[in-house]
Protein backbone atom coordinates (compact mmCIF):
# COMPACT_ATOMS: atom_id res chain seq x y z
CA UNK A 1 0.00 0.00 0.00
CA UNK A 2 2.58 2.53 0.62
CA UNK A 3 4.19 1.80 -3.05
CA UNK A 4 3.32 4.21 -5.86
CA UNK A 5 0.15 3.36 -7.07
CA UNK A 6 -0.29 4.30 -11.40
CA UNK A 7 -2.82 1.62 -12.76
CA UNK A 8 -4.89 2.21 -16.36
CA UNK A 9 -8.00 0.06 -16.65
CA UNK A 10 -9.43 -0.43 -19.99
CA UNK A 11 -12.56 -2.41 -20.95
CA UNK A 12 -11.33 -4.99 -23.44
CA UNK A 13 -14.09 -5.12 -25.24
CA UNK A 14 -14.62 -1.64 -26.16
CA UNK A 15 -14.60 -0.17 -29.24
CA UNK A 16 -13.79 3.74 -29.68
CA UNK A 17 -14.65 4.30 -33.12
CA UNK A 18 -18.01 3.55 -33.06
CA UNK A 19 -19.23 5.81 -30.02
CA UNK A 20 -17.71 8.43 -27.72
CA UNK A 21 -15.87 7.16 -25.14
CA UNK A 22 -15.84 7.97 -21.96
CA UNK A 23 -12.56 7.64 -19.46
CA UNK A 24 -12.71 8.96 -15.53
CA UNK A 25 -10.28 8.68 -12.71
CA UNK A 26 -8.45 10.53 -9.97
CA UNK A 27 -6.59 9.61 -7.16
CA UNK A 28 -6.40 5.48 -5.58
CA UNK A 29 -8.84 5.70 -2.07
CA UNK A 30 -11.96 6.07 -3.61
CA UNK A 31 -12.76 2.47 -5.25
CA UNK A 32 -15.02 1.10 -6.76
CA UNK A 33 -14.16 4.45 -8.16
CA UNK A 34 -13.45 4.27 -10.68
CA UNK A 35 -11.27 1.11 -12.11
CA UNK A 36 -14.66 -1.06 -10.89
CA UNK A 37 -16.65 1.16 -12.68
CA UNK A 38 -14.69 -0.21 -16.21
CA UNK A 39 -17.22 -2.16 -18.29
CA UNK A 40 -20.07 -2.36 -20.63
CA UNK A 41 -22.36 -0.14 -19.88
CA UNK A 42 -20.10 2.64 -18.07
CA UNK A 43 -16.69 4.00 -18.04
CA UNK A 44 -14.77 3.18 -21.26
CA UNK A 45 -11.47 3.24 -19.30
CA UNK A 46 -10.05 4.42 -15.99
CA UNK A 47 -6.80 6.14 -14.62
CA UNK A 48 -5.27 5.90 -11.00
CA UNK A 49 -3.27 8.07 -9.33
CA UNK A 50 -1.98 7.71 -5.73
CA UNK A 51 -3.40 7.72 -2.56
CA UNK A 52 -6.07 10.92 -2.71
CA UNK A 53 -3.96 12.38 -6.13
CA UNK A 54 -4.22 13.26 -9.18
CA UNK A 55 -2.62 10.44 -12.28
CA UNK A 56 0.08 11.65 -14.37
CA UNK A 57 -0.70 13.74 -17.91
CA UNK A 58 1.26 11.03 -19.48
CA UNK A 59 -1.22 8.19 -18.10
CA UNK A 60 -4.16 10.37 -18.91
CA UNK A 61 -2.68 10.98 -22.43
CA UNK A 62 -1.96 6.88 -23.23
CA UNK A 63 -5.33 6.01 -22.03
CA UNK A 64 -7.03 9.00 -24.54
CA UNK A 65 -5.02 7.69 -27.48
CA UNK A 66 -5.00 3.63 -26.79
CA UNK A 67 -9.64 4.00 -26.25
CA UNK A 68 -10.28 6.77 -27.84
CA UNK A 69 -11.57 6.63 -31.51
CA UNK A 70 -12.82 8.95 -34.01
CA UNK A 71 -16.45 9.79 -32.30
CA UNK A 72 -14.05 11.18 -29.69
CA UNK A 73 -13.26 11.09 -25.95
CA UNK A 74 -14.86 12.27 -22.83
CA UNK A 75 -13.18 12.89 -19.61
CA UNK A 76 -15.06 12.85 -16.69
CA UNK A 77 -13.48 13.99 -13.53
CA UNK A 78 -14.35 15.38 -10.02
CA UNK A 79 -13.52 19.24 -9.26
CA UNK A 80 -10.34 18.86 -7.51
CA UNK A 81 -7.28 21.02 -8.82
CA UNK A 82 -4.77 18.49 -9.51
CA UNK A 83 -7.69 16.72 -11.50
CA UNK A 84 -8.74 20.02 -12.97
CA UNK A 85 -5.38 20.84 -14.47
CA UNK A 86 -4.02 17.53 -14.92
CA UNK A 87 -7.27 16.13 -17.45
CA UNK A 88 -7.33 19.58 -19.07
CA UNK A 89 -3.46 19.95 -20.29
CA UNK A 90 -3.97 16.02 -20.70
CA UNK A 91 -7.13 16.80 -23.32
CA UNK A 92 -5.15 19.67 -25.03
CA UNK A 93 -1.76 17.07 -25.54
CA UNK A 94 -4.14 14.63 -27.40
CA UNK A 95 -6.00 17.24 -29.36
CA UNK A 96 -2.65 17.75 -30.32
CA UNK A 97 -2.21 14.60 -31.51
CA UNK A 98 -5.55 14.46 -33.42
CA UNK A 99 -7.85 13.11 -30.67
CA UNK A 100 -11.18 15.23 -30.46
CA UNK A 101 -11.31 15.31 -26.46
CA UNK A 102 -13.79 17.44 -24.20
CA UNK A 103 -13.75 17.47 -20.56
CA UNK A 104 -17.27 17.01 -17.87
CA UNK A 105 -16.49 18.86 -14.41
CA UNK A 106 -18.30 17.29 -12.03
CA UNK A 107 -19.58 19.53 -8.71
CA UNK A 108 -21.92 18.44 -6.65
CA UNK A 109 -21.36 19.28 -2.85
CA UNK A 110 -23.62 21.75 -1.27
CA UNK A 111 -21.53 21.63 2.10
CA UNK A 112 -19.16 24.61 1.68
CA UNK A 113 -21.32 26.27 -0.25
CA UNK A 114 -20.99 29.92 -2.53
CA UNK A 115 -19.47 31.80 0.22
CA UNK A 116 -16.58 29.64 0.63
CA UNK A 117 -15.95 27.47 -2.66
CA UNK A 118 -16.46 30.82 -4.54
CA UNK A 119 -15.30 30.69 -8.16
CA UNK A 120 -13.63 27.20 -7.34
CA UNK A 121 -16.93 26.11 -7.60
CA UNK A 122 -18.64 22.98 -6.09
CA UNK A 123 -16.16 19.87 -5.07
CA UNK A 124 -16.97 16.62 -6.89
CA UNK A 125 -18.11 13.44 -4.64
CA UNK A 126 -20.73 10.72 -5.45
CA UNK A 127 -23.06 12.09 -7.80
CA UNK A 128 -19.76 11.42 -10.07
CA UNK A 129 -21.15 8.19 -10.17
CA UNK A 130 -24.68 9.11 -11.68
CA UNK A 131 -23.68 11.38 -13.96
CA UNK A 132 -20.98 8.58 -15.65
CA UNK A 133 -23.93 5.98 -15.48
CA UNK A 134 -26.35 8.07 -17.55
CA UNK A 135 -23.75 9.09 -20.19
CA UNK A 136 -22.29 5.66 -20.84
CA UNK A 137 -25.64 4.81 -21.09
CA UNK A 138 -25.97 7.70 -23.64
CA UNK A 139 -23.18 7.22 -25.17
CA UNK A 140 -24.05 3.28 -25.47
CA UNK A 141 -26.75 4.02 -27.78
CA UNK A 142 -25.22 5.76 -30.41
CA UNK A 143 -25.89 8.72 -32.19
CA UNK A 144 -24.55 11.67 -30.17
CA UNK A 145 -21.67 13.88 -30.65
CA UNK A 146 -19.15 14.35 -28.43
CA UNK A 147 -20.76 18.15 -27.75
CA UNK A 148 -24.08 16.69 -27.02
CA UNK A 149 -22.42 14.50 -24.61
CA UNK A 150 -20.69 16.71 -22.99
CA UNK A 151 -24.05 19.08 -22.88
CA UNK A 152 -26.03 16.20 -21.10
CA UNK A 153 -23.42 15.84 -18.60
CA UNK A 154 -23.69 19.73 -17.58
CA UNK A 155 -27.46 19.74 -17.54
CA UNK A 156 -27.19 16.51 -15.15
CA UNK A 157 -24.45 18.03 -12.54
CA UNK A 158 -26.68 21.34 -12.40
CA UNK A 159 -29.55 18.73 -11.18
CA UNK A 160 -27.39 17.41 -8.74
CA UNK A 161 -26.68 17.72 -4.79
CA UNK A 162 -24.41 15.83 -2.22
CA UNK A 163 -23.50 15.97 1.72
CA UNK A 164 -21.71 14.10 3.32
CA UNK A 165 -20.97 13.40 7.17
CA UNK A 166 -18.46 11.00 8.88
CA UNK A 167 -16.94 10.34 12.49
CA UNK A 168 -13.69 11.62 11.80
CA UNK A 169 -10.13 11.24 9.49
CA UNK A 170 -8.87 8.39 7.78
CA UNK A 171 -5.33 7.53 8.11
CA UNK A 172 -3.28 7.79 4.70
CA UNK A 173 -1.32 4.62 4.28
CA UNK A 174 2.48 5.08 4.28
CA UNK A 175 2.28 7.99 5.70
CA UNK A 176 2.54 9.84 9.14
CA UNK A 177 -0.36 10.45 11.16
CA UNK A 178 -2.18 13.64 11.39
CA UNK A 179 -2.12 16.17 14.12
CA UNK A 180 -5.50 16.78 14.19
CA UNK A 181 -7.65 15.64 17.31
CA UNK A 182 -10.83 13.61 17.08
CA UNK A 183 -13.30 13.05 19.75
CA UNK A 184 -15.11 9.78 20.10
CA UNK A 185 -18.50 11.70 21.20
CA UNK A 186 -18.86 14.35 17.47
CA UNK A 187 -19.37 13.47 13.75
CA UNK A 188 -18.54 15.80 11.11
CA UNK A 189 -21.12 17.43 8.88
CA UNK A 190 -20.05 18.36 5.02
CA UNK A 191 -17.21 15.89 5.29
CA UNK A 192 -15.33 15.76 1.81
CA UNK A 193 -13.58 12.70 0.38
CA UNK A 194 -10.16 13.98 0.87
CA UNK A 195 -9.84 14.03 4.40
CA UNK A 196 -11.43 17.47 4.25
CA UNK A 197 -12.47 18.94 7.26
CA UNK A 198 -16.66 19.39 7.52
CA UNK A 199 -18.46 22.54 7.37
CA UNK A 200 -19.78 21.94 11.16
CA UNK A 201 -18.32 19.36 13.86
CA UNK A 202 -21.77 18.48 15.99
CA UNK A 203 -20.94 17.63 19.61
CA UNK A 204 -21.91 15.43 20.92
CA UNK A 205 -23.06 12.88 18.25
CA UNK A 206 -27.04 13.47 17.59
CA UNK A 207 -29.05 10.63 16.57
CA UNK A 208 -28.71 9.33 13.22
CA UNK A 209 -32.32 10.68 12.16
CA UNK A 210 -31.43 14.28 13.22
CA UNK A 211 -28.12 14.03 11.34
CA UNK A 212 -29.82 12.84 8.69
CA UNK A 213 -32.48 15.96 9.00
CA UNK A 214 -29.59 18.49 8.85
CA UNK A 215 -27.97 16.87 5.81
CA UNK A 216 -31.39 17.20 3.99
CA UNK A 217 -31.59 20.56 5.11
CA UNK A 218 -28.91 21.35 3.45
CA UNK A 219 -29.82 19.38 0.34
CA UNK A 220 -33.31 21.00 0.51
CA UNK A 221 -33.83 24.23 2.03
CA UNK A 222 -34.57 27.11 -0.70
CA UNK A 223 -34.22 29.75 1.69
CA UNK A 224 -30.40 28.84 2.66
CA UNK A 225 -29.44 31.22 -0.44
CA UNK A 226 -25.70 30.05 0.09
CA UNK A 227 -26.44 26.21 -0.56
CA UNK A 228 -29.38 25.95 -2.77
CA UNK A 229 -28.53 24.84 -5.95
CA UNK A 230 -31.24 22.36 -7.10
CA UNK A 231 -35.07 22.54 -6.85
CA UNK A 232 -36.59 19.52 -6.37
CA UNK A 233 -39.69 18.01 -7.59
CA UNK A 234 -41.46 15.15 -5.79
CA UNK A 235 -41.95 12.74 -8.36
CA UNK A 236 -38.69 13.00 -9.98
CA UNK A 237 -35.70 12.87 -7.37
CA UNK A 238 -33.40 9.72 -7.37
CA UNK A 239 -31.74 8.80 -4.33
CA UNK A 240 -28.28 7.69 -3.74
CA UNK A 241 -26.52 6.75 -0.61
CA UNK A 242 -22.96 6.24 -0.42
CA UNK A 243 -20.57 4.13 2.43
CA UNK A 244 -17.45 5.87 2.40
CA UNK A 245 -16.13 2.42 3.11
CA UNK A 246 -15.88 1.78 6.96
CA UNK A 247 -19.57 1.59 7.51
CA UNK A 248 -20.71 -1.97 8.49
CA UNK A 249 -23.56 -3.60 5.87
CA UNK A 250 -25.95 -3.31 9.16
CA UNK A 251 -25.39 -0.10 9.68
CA UNK A 252 -25.59 1.15 6.50
CA UNK A 253 -28.75 -0.34 5.46
CA UNK A 254 -30.34 0.91 8.65
CA UNK A 255 -29.16 4.69 7.47
CA UNK A 256 -30.51 3.80 4.02
CA UNK A 257 -33.79 3.23 5.19
CA UNK A 258 -33.80 6.40 7.71
CA UNK A 259 -32.79 8.43 4.72
CA UNK A 260 -35.97 7.05 3.26
CA UNK A 261 -37.95 7.94 5.98
CA UNK A 262 -36.73 11.03 6.63
CA UNK A 263 -36.91 11.76 2.81
CA UNK A 264 -40.76 10.83 2.85
CA UNK A 265 -41.72 13.34 5.59
CA UNK A 266 -40.87 16.17 3.25
CA UNK A 267 -43.04 14.43 0.28
CA UNK A 268 -40.07 13.13 -1.98
CA UNK A 269 -40.58 9.37 -2.69
CA UNK A 270 -37.27 8.91 -4.96
CA UNK A 271 -38.16 7.21 -7.99
CA UNK A 272 -34.64 5.09 -7.79
CA UNK A 273 -32.92 4.20 -4.68
CA UNK A 274 -29.14 3.31 -5.14
CA UNK A 275 -27.25 2.26 -2.02
CA UNK A 276 -23.55 0.94 -1.51
CA UNK A 277 -19.68 1.48 -1.82
CA UNK A 278 -19.74 3.63 -4.62
CA UNK A 279 -17.49 6.58 -3.73
CA UNK A 280 -15.29 5.87 -0.60
CA UNK A 281 -12.82 7.83 1.36
CA UNK A 282 -10.79 4.34 2.29
CA UNK A 283 -11.97 3.56 5.63
CA UNK A 284 -13.91 6.42 6.31
CA UNK A 285 -16.56 5.62 8.80
CA UNK A 286 -19.52 8.31 7.20
CA UNK A 287 -21.30 8.37 4.81
CA UNK A 288 -23.21 11.00 2.16
CA UNK A 289 -26.31 11.43 0.31
CA UNK A 290 -26.74 12.47 -3.30
CA UNK A 291 -30.37 13.75 -4.61
CA UNK A 292 -30.90 14.47 -8.56
CA UNK A 293 -33.61 15.99 -9.72
CA UNK A 294 -34.03 13.36 -13.06
CA UNK A 295 -36.54 13.55 -15.70
CA UNK A 296 -37.70 10.29 -17.98
CA UNK A 297 -34.37 10.34 -20.09
CA UNK A 298 -32.30 10.57 -17.23
CA UNK A 299 -34.29 7.64 -15.45
CA UNK A 300 -34.32 5.82 -18.75
CA UNK A 301 -30.36 5.06 -18.87
CA UNK A 302 -29.83 5.09 -15.42
CA UNK A 303 -32.31 1.53 -15.85
CA UNK A 304 -29.74 -0.02 -18.47
CA UNK A 305 -27.57 -2.85 -17.00
CA UNK A 306 -24.02 -1.89 -16.80
CA UNK A 307 -21.94 -5.05 -16.32
CA UNK A 308 -19.09 -4.01 -13.60
CA UNK A 309 -18.87 -5.07 -10.25
CA UNK A 310 -18.51 -1.38 -9.14
CA UNK A 311 -22.31 -0.50 -10.20
CA UNK A 312 -24.67 -2.00 -7.34
CA UNK A 313 -27.94 -2.29 -8.68
CA UNK A 314 -31.20 -2.26 -6.68
CA UNK A 315 -35.46 -2.58 -7.88
CA UNK A 316 -35.85 -3.65 -11.09
CA UNK A 317 -32.15 -3.04 -12.56
CA UNK A 318 -30.76 -5.58 -14.40
CA UNK A 319 -27.91 -7.74 -12.08
CA UNK A 320 -24.21 -7.08 -12.52
CA UNK A 321 -21.77 -9.77 -14.25
CA UNK A 322 -17.96 -10.21 -14.08
CA UNK A 323 -16.31 -7.06 -16.36
CA UNK A 324 -13.39 -8.41 -18.69
CA UNK A 325 -11.16 -5.97 -17.94
CA UNK A 326 -7.27 -5.69 -18.43
CA UNK A 327 -4.87 -3.87 -16.27
CA UNK A 328 -1.84 -1.52 -17.20
CA UNK A 329 0.49 -0.60 -14.96
CA UNK A 330 2.08 2.10 -16.40
CA UNK A 331 6.03 2.98 -15.35
CA UNK A 332 6.44 5.80 -13.68
CA UNK A 333 9.57 7.07 -15.46
CA UNK A 334 8.13 6.97 -18.94
CA UNK A 335 9.56 7.93 -21.81
CA UNK A 336 7.65 11.01 -23.68
CA UNK A 337 6.03 10.27 -26.97
CA UNK A 338 5.70 12.97 -29.57
CA UNK A 339 2.01 13.94 -29.86
CA UNK A 340 1.69 16.56 -32.30
CA UNK A 341 0.91 15.36 -35.79
CA UNK A 342 2.18 17.00 -38.37
CA UNK A 343 0.87 20.74 -40.07
CA UNK A 344 1.97 22.46 -43.07
CA UNK A 345 2.26 25.54 -40.54
CA UNK A 346 5.69 26.26 -40.69
CA UNK A 347 8.13 28.77 -38.38
CA UNK A 348 11.65 30.60 -39.16
CA UNK A 349 13.10 27.93 -37.04
CA UNK A 350 16.76 29.99 -36.87
CA UNK A 351 15.18 33.41 -36.33
CA UNK A 352 12.80 31.53 -33.45
CA UNK A 353 15.40 29.93 -31.75
CA UNK A 354 17.77 32.50 -31.72
CA UNK A 355 14.97 34.39 -30.37
CA UNK A 356 13.81 32.05 -27.12
CA UNK A 357 17.40 31.49 -26.48
CA UNK A 358 17.84 35.39 -25.65
CA UNK A 359 14.80 35.37 -23.77
CA UNK A 360 15.37 32.55 -21.71
CA UNK A 361 18.68 33.79 -20.63
CA UNK A 362 16.53 36.74 -19.34
CA UNK A 363 14.73 34.43 -17.08
CA UNK A 364 17.78 32.91 -16.07
CA UNK A 365 18.70 36.38 -15.64
CA UNK A 366 16.08 37.58 -13.06
CA UNK A 367 15.38 34.37 -11.48
CA UNK A 368 16.27 36.10 -8.01
CA UNK A 369 14.79 39.05 -8.34
CA UNK A 370 11.40 36.60 -8.95
CA UNK A 371 12.67 34.74 -5.99
CA UNK A 372 12.65 37.92 -3.70
CA UNK A 373 9.05 38.47 -4.98
CA UNK A 374 7.68 35.28 -3.81
CA UNK A 375 9.50 34.67 -0.70
CA UNK A 376 7.01 37.40 0.65
CA UNK A 377 3.98 36.54 -0.92
CA UNK A 378 4.53 32.89 -1.74
CA UNK A 379 7.72 30.30 -0.88
CA UNK A 380 10.62 32.02 -2.74
CA UNK A 381 10.98 29.67 -5.52
CA UNK A 382 8.98 31.06 -8.24
CA UNK A 383 11.99 32.70 -9.74
CA UNK A 384 13.79 29.35 -9.65
CA UNK A 385 11.51 27.12 -11.39
CA UNK A 386 11.50 29.65 -14.65
CA UNK A 387 14.38 29.44 -14.06
CA UNK A 388 15.52 25.62 -14.22
CA UNK A 389 12.83 25.23 -17.48
CA UNK A 390 14.60 28.10 -19.11
CA UNK A 391 18.10 26.62 -18.69
CA UNK A 392 16.32 23.44 -20.44
CA UNK A 393 15.10 25.19 -23.20
CA UNK A 394 18.33 26.88 -23.74
CA UNK A 395 20.34 22.84 -23.42
CA UNK A 396 17.56 21.39 -26.25
CA UNK A 397 18.31 25.12 -28.44
CA UNK A 398 22.00 24.82 -28.14
CA UNK A 399 22.68 20.81 -27.67
CA UNK A 400 20.03 19.19 -29.99
CA UNK A 401 20.38 19.56 -33.96
CA UNK A 402 17.35 18.25 -34.44
CA UNK A 403 15.82 20.58 -32.50
CA UNK A 404 17.09 23.42 -34.96
CA UNK A 405 15.76 21.76 -37.80
CA UNK A 406 11.97 21.18 -36.76
CA UNK A 407 10.32 24.00 -38.91
CA UNK A 408 6.84 22.45 -38.13
CA UNK A 409 5.04 25.13 -35.89
CA UNK A 410 2.84 22.78 -34.19
CA UNK A 411 5.61 20.31 -33.12
CA UNK A 412 7.86 23.35 -32.29
CA UNK A 413 5.23 24.15 -30.21
CA UNK A 414 4.39 20.74 -28.64
CA UNK A 415 8.31 20.38 -28.22
CA UNK A 416 8.55 23.60 -25.81
CA UNK A 417 5.34 22.22 -24.19
CA UNK A 418 6.95 19.02 -22.99
CA UNK A 419 10.40 20.29 -21.86
CA UNK A 420 8.10 22.99 -19.79
CA UNK A 421 5.99 19.76 -18.43
CA UNK A 422 9.71 18.25 -17.42
CA UNK A 423 10.97 21.27 -15.54
CA UNK A 424 8.12 23.98 -14.24
CA UNK A 425 6.34 22.30 -11.63
CA UNK A 426 3.55 23.78 -9.32
CA UNK A 427 0.57 25.34 -10.90
CA UNK A 428 2.37 27.46 -12.71
CA UNK A 429 3.64 24.24 -14.78
CA UNK A 430 0.03 23.47 -15.48
CA UNK A 431 -0.67 26.37 -16.81
CA UNK A 432 1.68 27.00 -18.69
CA UNK A 433 1.76 23.67 -20.23
CA UNK A 434 -2.20 23.48 -20.78
CA UNK A 435 -1.90 26.69 -22.81
CA UNK A 436 1.30 25.80 -25.01
CA UNK A 437 -0.90 22.67 -25.68
CA UNK A 438 -3.86 24.44 -26.73
CA UNK A 439 -1.52 26.85 -28.61
CA UNK A 440 -0.25 23.70 -30.74
CA UNK A 441 -4.20 21.41 -30.84
CA UNK A 442 -5.08 24.96 -32.33
CA UNK A 443 -2.18 25.64 -34.45
CA UNK A 444 -3.19 22.17 -35.82
CA UNK A 445 -6.66 22.70 -36.61
CA UNK A 446 -5.88 26.07 -38.22
CA UNK A 447 -2.93 24.57 -40.52
CA UNK A 448 -5.97 21.75 -41.41
CA UNK A 449 -7.21 24.52 -44.04
CA UNK A 450 -3.79 25.03 -45.53
CA UNK A 451 -3.25 23.17 -48.58
CA UNK A 452 0.64 23.51 -48.67
CA UNK A 453 3.40 24.30 -46.23
CA UNK A 454 3.34 28.38 -45.97
CA UNK A 455 4.55 30.49 -42.91
CA UNK A 456 2.03 31.27 -40.07
CA UNK A 457 0.98 34.38 -40.06
CA UNK A 458 0.64 37.04 -37.22
CA UNK A 459 -3.03 36.66 -37.73
CA UNK A 460 -2.91 32.88 -37.01
CA UNK A 461 -0.82 33.24 -34.11
CA UNK A 462 -3.55 35.73 -32.98
CA UNK A 463 -6.04 33.54 -33.07
CA UNK A 464 -4.34 30.33 -31.39
CA UNK A 465 -3.39 32.40 -28.89
CA UNK A 466 -6.96 33.53 -28.09
CA UNK A 467 -7.88 30.11 -28.08
CA UNK A 468 -5.13 28.69 -25.85
CA UNK A 469 -6.85 31.24 -23.23
CA UNK A 470 -9.91 30.13 -23.58
CA UNK A 471 -8.62 26.65 -22.88
CA UNK A 472 -7.05 27.83 -20.10
CA UNK A 473 -9.53 29.83 -18.72
CA UNK A 474 -11.86 26.22 -18.87
CA UNK A 475 -9.45 24.62 -16.67
CA UNK A 476 -8.51 27.11 -14.50
CA UNK A 477 -11.15 29.99 -12.49
CA UNK A 478 -8.41 32.39 -12.01
CA UNK A 479 -8.91 35.56 -14.14
CA UNK A 480 -7.52 39.15 -14.14
CA UNK A 481 -7.79 40.70 -10.74
CA UNK A 482 -6.73 37.48 -8.64
CA UNK A 483 -3.05 38.24 -8.59
CA UNK A 484 -2.01 36.01 -10.54
CA UNK A 485 0.47 35.51 -13.89
CA UNK A 486 -3.29 35.65 -15.73
CA UNK A 487 -3.45 39.09 -14.52
CA UNK A 488 -0.40 39.82 -17.60
CA UNK A 489 -1.84 36.91 -19.94
CA UNK A 490 -5.30 37.94 -20.25
CA UNK A 491 -4.41 42.07 -21.05
CA UNK A 492 -1.92 40.93 -23.17
CA UNK A 493 -3.94 38.79 -25.31
CA UNK A 494 -7.10 40.75 -25.70
CA UNK A 495 -4.82 44.27 -26.30
CA UNK A 496 -3.32 41.97 -29.24
CA UNK A 497 -6.49 40.81 -30.54
CA UNK A 498 -8.25 43.91 -30.61
CA UNK A 499 -4.96 45.83 -31.91
CA UNK A 500 -2.81 43.58 -33.58
CA UNK A 501 -0.06 45.46 -32.04
CA UNK A 502 2.65 43.77 -29.98
CA UNK A 503 4.14 46.79 -28.27
CA UNK A 504 0.25 47.94 -26.62
CA UNK A 505 -0.24 44.48 -25.95
CA UNK A 506 3.28 44.65 -23.72
CA UNK A 507 2.62 48.09 -22.48
CA UNK A 508 -1.15 45.78 -21.44
CA UNK A 509 0.68 42.85 -19.99
CA UNK A 510 2.67 45.31 -18.03
CA UNK A 511 0.47 47.21 -16.78
CA UNK A 512 -1.56 44.33 -15.69
CA UNK A 513 1.03 43.06 -13.87
CA UNK A 514 1.53 46.45 -11.82
CA UNK A 515 -1.37 46.47 -10.74
CA UNK A 516 -1.58 43.29 -8.85
CA UNK A 517 1.23 45.26 -6.60
CA UNK A 518 -1.69 45.68 -3.61
CA UNK A 519 -3.90 43.26 -4.83
CA UNK A 520 -5.54 40.87 -2.64
CA UNK A 521 -4.82 37.51 -3.67
CA UNK A 522 -7.70 34.95 -4.48
CA UNK A 523 -5.02 31.85 -5.48
CA UNK A 524 -2.25 29.88 -4.27
CA UNK A 525 0.16 29.90 -1.04
CA UNK A 526 -0.44 34.07 -1.53
CA UNK A 527 -4.17 33.50 0.43
CA UNK A 528 -2.57 32.88 3.80
CA UNK A 529 0.20 35.86 4.23
CA UNK A 530 -0.23 39.22 5.72
CA UNK A 531 -2.45 41.36 3.98
CA UNK A 532 0.27 44.33 3.92
CA UNK A 533 2.59 41.38 2.19
CA UNK A 534 0.77 42.22 -1.16
CA UNK A 535 1.36 45.89 -1.55
CA UNK A 536 5.24 45.28 -0.92
CA UNK A 537 5.92 42.77 -4.20
CA UNK A 538 4.06 42.38 -7.68
CA UNK A 539 2.97 38.91 -8.52
CA UNK A 540 5.98 36.86 -9.14
CA UNK A 541 4.19 34.93 -11.85
CA UNK A 542 3.04 37.63 -13.70
CA UNK A 543 6.45 39.35 -13.42
CA UNK A 544 7.77 36.60 -14.69
CA UNK A 545 5.52 36.24 -17.59
CA UNK A 546 5.91 39.80 -18.38
CA UNK A 547 9.99 39.13 -18.87
CA UNK A 548 8.89 36.25 -20.76
CA UNK A 549 6.49 38.11 -23.33
CA UNK A 550 9.14 41.47 -22.95
CA UNK A 551 11.74 38.82 -24.66
CA UNK A 552 9.64 37.48 -27.19
CA UNK A 553 7.92 40.71 -28.33
CA UNK A 554 9.81 43.30 -27.83
CA UNK A 555 11.72 43.55 -31.41
CA UNK A 556 8.17 42.89 -33.16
Amino acid sequence: MTERIKATIINSKHDGHKQVTIISGGGAGHEPSFAALVGNGLLSAAVSGNVFASPSVQQIVNTVTKVGGSAGTLLVIMNYTGDVLHFHLAAEKARVAGYHTAVLVVGDDVSVGRKRSGRVGRRGLAGTILVEKVLAARAQKGNVTLQELQKLGEDIVSRLATVGAALGHVHLPGRPKADFVESEDQVELGMGIHNETGCRILKPQPPVADLIDQMLDQLLDVNDADRHYVDFEMKNTVLLVNNLGGVSNLEFSAITKIVIDRLGTRNIVPVRTYAGAFMTSLDNKGFSITLLNANDEIIQYLDLPAYTPGWTTTGSQASRTKVQASQEVESSNQEHVEYASASPLQVDITSLSAVLLDTCHIIVDVGEEIDRYDAVVGDGDCGSTLGRTARAIIKSIEGNESFTKNTDAVRFIDTIAQIVEDNMDGTSGALYAIFLNALAASLRTIGLTENKKSMVKQSQWVEASVEALEALQRATPARAGDRTLMDALEPFITTLKATGTFSTALAAARKGKDRTKGMPAAFGRAVYVPEQSWSEVPDPGATGLVYLLEGLFSNQ
